[in-house]
């Protein structure tokens, strides 16, 4: 059991050392936006194993069909506006303020987050409800994988809620005091 842990933890830290810029010198490019790659990791995860169990037979494949379309356009709506400002906290932890463009860009998608926060707690809520539903068809099945995948993803969309779109907000509302803009 400890050899595959240790094998499942060498694989991933050397999938990571093959993305640009994690472990390396920083960005050239100070002034970005761009989805953590933590996230994107992530998001991509969900999406290959829930293509894999939606390719297979049975009541869980039914479930994990109807959650792709759903995970699928909910992240390309978060990673559009939801998640570019969370790759300014270095900087902004570095006591660093982005260039003008960049602030108000940010701003704008903090913006339109907050905007959409009633829309996307709806839609992760859909998802809990979903992941529910698999969980319940894994277990059904036997499949004690398939249930720590599904509580896993409930948990990942949980964090959103909570910690990722607040950030965005907050993000927007510090870049605005920065910049003499003052909160809206």
């Amino acid at each position: 059991m400890k050899k595959t842990a240790i094998y499942a933890s060498s694989a991933f830290i050397a999938m990571l050392a093959l993305v640009p810029d994690l472990f390396g010198a920083p960005s050239a490019q100070p002034n970005h936006l761009m989805i953590p790659q933590s996230i994107r990791y992530e998001h991509t995860a969900i999406i290959d194993r829930l293509t894999k169990e939606a390719a297979k037979d049975g009541g869980a494949a039914a479930v994990a069909q109807r959650l792709l379309v759903v995970m699928k356009a909910h992240f390309a709506k978060e990673e559009e506006f939801v998640f570019p400002p969370l790759g300014l906290l270095d900087q902004i932890a570095a006591g660093e303020v982005p260039s003008d463009a960049v602030t108000k860009t940010a701003i704008e998608m903090a913006d339109r987050t907050k905007a959409a926060a009633g829309e996307l707690n709806q839609e992760h809520v859909q998802i809990t409800t979903m992941m529910n539903e698999l969980i319940q068809a894994a277990t059904r099945a036997g499949e004690p994988e398939l249930v720590a995948f599904a509580s896993d993803v409930a948990a990942h969309s949980l964090n959103e809620v909570e910690i990722l779109e607040p950030t965005t907000i907050m993000i927007g509302k510090y870049l605005q005091l920065k910049a003499g803009a003052g909160p809206q």
